[in-house]
């Protein structure tokens, strides 16, 4: 079974990433999980017709009982049918209200009660994916790479400082936790800004880190538009050139066997490095 984490700062596009990656996967078939671990239940979105109950949510009703908990109140098999046997199976950790606790509790939670109900020995999953925010990796956040559970991370990003920034924090829980864990660091998936020279940041950045970049999204309308709507862009534009650049995005991910311990700078080093490319 792999398990992959999908890292990203907020709005960079890591859900749909995940969710095209997880189509891609069923269309092989593939049995797939897409676990959600961000406070809004939104990863999974483009792949059900409607948002599902979250893991958080379900504990908290059930006052935290492990026991109480049954697997399909918080697994969601998504109603994209595929010929070869192909599924996906959706969860959300959700997390707690504005301003009171910590998001990446709902990570941990989580995990734990998916671990708890052995969910990926009885739906036979063969990938699991976690949809993780990277603004912060805090303990709760940085738990797939912390514990080992996802053993490959991909950061999905743009020419932009901030989201670059991510991958550097992602980098450095990596190759902090690597002796323990064995995560390793899969490459780079970029989400065009249609910025100044950012072709040329994003593959002189990957070759910075020590890595690679698995697959370059062009800045696309008709991605978002799909997404609005809640499809992907198989289901919503099945003819659009986006859907090659998907599926050769999930391929290269699943033949990928260049796992790394990326190098790690300091966000002055950063800042430094990408300010001549936009002057």
């Amino acid at each position: 079974m792999r398990q992959i984490a999908f890292y990203g700062k907020g709005g960079i596009g890591k859900s749909t990433i995940a969710s095209h990656f997880s189509y891609s996967a069923a269309e092989r078939g593939l049995r797939v999980l897409q676990v959600g671990c961000s406070p809004k239940n939104d990863s999974t979105n483009q792949l059900l017709t409607d948002f599902p109950p979250t893991i958080l949510d379900v504990l908290r009703s059930k006052e935290y009982d492990y026991d109480e908990v049954e697997m399909d109140e918080i697994i969601t098999e998504s109603p994209i049918k595929f010929e070869n046997g192909g599924k996906i199976y959706c969860a959300e950790s959700g997390g707690p209200e504005p301003g009171i606790g910590c998001g990446g509790k709902g990570v941990v939670e989580a995990i734990e009660t998916l671990g708890h109900l052995k969910v990926f020995d009885v739906l036979k999953v063969d990938v699991v994916i976690y949809d993780i925010l990277g603004d912060v990796v805090c303990g709760g956040f940085s738990l797939p790479i912390r514990k080992g559970y996802a053993k490959e991370t991909y950061v999905v990003t743009s020419g932009e400082l901030e989201s670059l920034y991510q991958v550097t924090n992602v980098s450095k829980a990596i190759r902090r936790f690597d002796k323990r864990s064995g995560s390793k660091l899969g490459g780079l998936i970029v989400n065009l800004r249609r910025m100044k020279n950012e072709l040329d940041i994003v593959n002189n950045f990957a070759d910075l880190v020590g890595t690679k970049i698995i697959g370059i999204v062009p800045y696309s309308q008709t991605v978002k538009e799909c997404g609005g709507n809640g499809k992907s862009v198989f289901e919503g534009a099945p003819d659009c050139e986006e859907v090659s650049i998907y599926r050769k995005i999930a391929e290269d991910i699943l033949n990928n066997k260049n796992l790394v311990i990326p190098n790690t700078i300091s966000f002055k080093e950063l800042y430094d490095w990408w300010l001549p490319y936009i002057k």
